[in-house]
């Protein structure tokens, strides 16, 4: 069984290798824009494209494109996930951006951030996926899990074995077919996984071993007294004068998780159903506008900067 995310970070690996190595143009998909930003709305269209089993195929491709649609969508979802609400600036942002859509630089990394979210999902909350993957026309009806899973694990395979087709992992967003069938791949492990908690006797007939995942709990989180803002504002200023060292597109989510395992910020939630890991992760993730990352509440009146007169690393 796969009890841990650790469970696929080689494969994570493998997909940061493959979006480092990408040195064409991200390609700019023309896709509906958003116009009920409502919770109801946002939250039952993100379910659609990250929180269910991928079923479209498409012509294998060797280009990545991205619709902002996809893009906006995920960090509205994230605003709902963090204080329950979108807040009417981050609503007219959103609509200033599909006034004028473009690729912005570095968003080829959005598509690791994505499947990493993906992931963590699915081995954790695994339930939101078959909930929604049974509301699928063509699986009307079914109520049995394995026959949903075998089915998935047949369409998977079936694609993984012709080279002319690939699978499309999010609507809105174009891969390579590497990394759309590295992404395949993980699917099929994950399935077949579960389809041994299901029942251990298949192992035979999916010609597999199950996998148990080993995690380290002789680790013990500190406590962080503090707001998510300040420990983000943390970690920035320790990076600005060279304490730590700068952190690279493709590893803010890895840094991110890093920094919310090492301090216990469970104190700063403000709702109880909130994720405060995904909560730091959105401040700690901040901007690109115009090719540099900003932190806008670093810039608020509201915000009291605390760690601003650290000293700069000389050696």
């Amino acid at each position: 069984m796969i009890t841990e995310y650790d469970h696929f970070s080689d494969d994570l690996d493998r997909i940061n290798k493959e979006l480092t190595s990408y040195e064409k143009k991200v390609w700019l998909i023309r896709k509906n824009s958003i116009h009920d930003f409502s919770k109801e709305n946002i939250t039952l269209r993100f379910n659609e494209i990250f929180r269910t089993f991928p079923y479209h195929v498409e012509p294998q491709s060797q280009s990545i494109g991205m619709s902002i649609y996809t893009r906006e969508l995920f960090d509205l979802y994230n605003e709902i996930s963090s204080d329950g609400i979108i807040k009417n600036s981050v609503i007219e942002k959103v609509k200033e951006r599909f006034a004028k859509p473009e690729i912005r630089e570095g968003d080829e990394w959005l598509i690791y951030e994505y499947v990493q979210d993906c992931f963590h999902e699915l081995i954790f909350w695994y339930e939101k996926y078959l909930k929604n993957t049974k509301k699928l026309h063509f699986f009307y009806g079914v109520k049995d899990e394995s026959i949903i899973l075998k089915n998935l694990l047949k369409l998977y395979k079936s694609i993984l074995s012709d080279d002319s087709i690939q699978l499309s992992v999010f609507w809105g967003i174009q891969l390579t077919k590497k990394i759309a069938d590295i992404i395949t791949e993980m699917l099929i492990e994950f399935i077949e996984a579960r389809l041994m908690v299901l029942n251990p006797d298949i192992e035979t007939l999916l010609g597999t071993s199950s996998k148990i995942t080993l995690v380290n709990n002789k680790n013990k989180s500190i406590e962080w007294l503090g707001s998510q803002q300040e420990l983000c504002e943390l970690f920035l200023e320790l990076s600005k004068k060279g304490w730590i060292p700068n952190v690279k597109d493709g590893e803010r989510k890895l840094v991110s998780d890093s920094i919310t395992n090492l301090f216990d910020i469970n104190g700063t939630k403000r709702k109880s159903k909130s994720d405060p890991k995904n909560s730091f992760y959105q401040q700690f993730k901040g901007e690109v506008i115009k090719g540099e990352r900003c932190y806008v509440f670093l810039e608020s009146d509201n915000y009291n900067r605390k760690f601003n007169e650290i000293v700069k690393n000389n050696k």
